[in-house]
């Protein structure tokens, strides 16, 4: 039959072992989400519920070209002949579908006094048109489904001697957990814990907060990120958030300086809390780079021909201004 369709470590390794069973069916959510490849039409409504005051006509049996995840079951959006795939039956409603052992989905279908002719009336093959729904969003087959995490904030903030990072998440799919990486200096990225996510098995549709709290008596800057780790091993990271060193003055800090021409030059300000209006210079006073009402704490600065330029930061609050030099090299 030819259907057209519209379509510390040791705590990963623990949580590996854990998550291992549910990897088979949530590993579809980092590949294109399922497409309907064939179906089955049955008379009757059998143990279907009444919609809006009608009795089900019917079921329907979808099968999919991969793993239906249990908890993310696709919606029938509607349903066409194949010759027509653009123009949707009208008047008939389908419920949500029940996930049946085999990997199928049954939904219940409904039809209104506006249709003459059920599905099951219909001698022309069908199309059914599904959706999948993360967060109230519609995601159609054959796409790639959301992030598996959802970044909502990120901060790292020292106190003495303890740098305290806190992020949280505004919505989780197939989520394994957290590795908290720092940098310090010129050298390289290096895995200081591993927080394993608060999710029900790695699933949260809503906000999840998370904080960790570093040893870090390191007297010059350290850099942070997260390294978000999926169920199957997939893995992206966070932006990058810089704190001073135990004992570094209030001031902004710019760093590497010199840096290398293509490089990212980063600044650091000296007060946490305030908004600023940043611009880079070059020696002829003309502005290569402008930021208005800049709230963050950080800031990274791209693409800088070689030659040398004026930092200006001016705080609102207080009307302070500062300079600072950047030597690019």
């Amino acid at each position: 039959m030819k259907i057209i369709f519209n379509t510390n470590l040791k705590a990963m390794k623990k949580f590996l072992l854990a998550f291992l069973l549910l990897a088979s069916v949530s590993s579809a959510l980092s590949q294109d989400l399922p497409c309907v490849v064939d179906y089955r039409i049955n008379n009757g409504g059998g143990s279907c519920q009444d919609l809006n005051g009608l009795s089900a006509t019917g079921t329907v049996m979808l099968y999919f070209d991969g793993i239906i995840d249990p908890l993310h079951i696709p919606l029938v959006v509607n349903v066409a002949t194949a010759a027509d795939p653009n123009t949707p039956l009208a008047d008939i409603t389908f419920s949500e579908g029940t996930l049946n052992s085999n990997g199928s989905v049954t939904f219940c279908y409904y039809v209104g006094p506006g249709n003459t002719n059920n599905l099951a009336g219909h001698h022309l093959e069908l199309s059914f048109k599904i959706a999948y729904n993360f967060g109230g969003s519609l995601f159609p087959c054959g796409s790639q489904g959301p992030l598996p995490v959802t970044f909502k904030s990120f901060t790292a903030t020292r106190n003495i001697s303890v740098v305290l990072v806190r992020w949280a998440t505004a919505s989780e799919t197939n989520n394994l957990g957290f590795e908290i990486q720092r940098l310090i200096g010129l050298g390289d990225w290096q895995t200081v814990s591993f927080v394993g996510t608060k999710a029900v098995n790695g699933f949260s549709p809503t906000e999840v907060a998370y904080s960790f709290t570093d040893q870090n008596c390191i007297k010059g800057i350290t850099q942070y990120r997260i390294k978000q780790v999926d169920i199957d091993q997939r893995a992206r990271f966070s932006e990058i958030r810089a704190v001073r060193g135990l004992g570094q003055m209030t001031k902004t800090i710019v760093y590497p300086n010199p840096s290398m021409s293509g490089s990212k030059v980063n600044i650091l300000f000296g007060e946490k809390d305030a908004t600023r209006d940043a611009s880079v210079i070059d020696m002829s006073g003309r502005v290569i780079k402008q930021w208005k009402g800049y709230t963050n704490n950080n800031l990274q600065i791209e693409n800088l021909l070689p030659g040398l330029y004026n930092l200006k930061v001016i705080v609102r609050e207080t009307g302070e201004q500062s300079i600072e030099k950047i030597v690019v090299n």
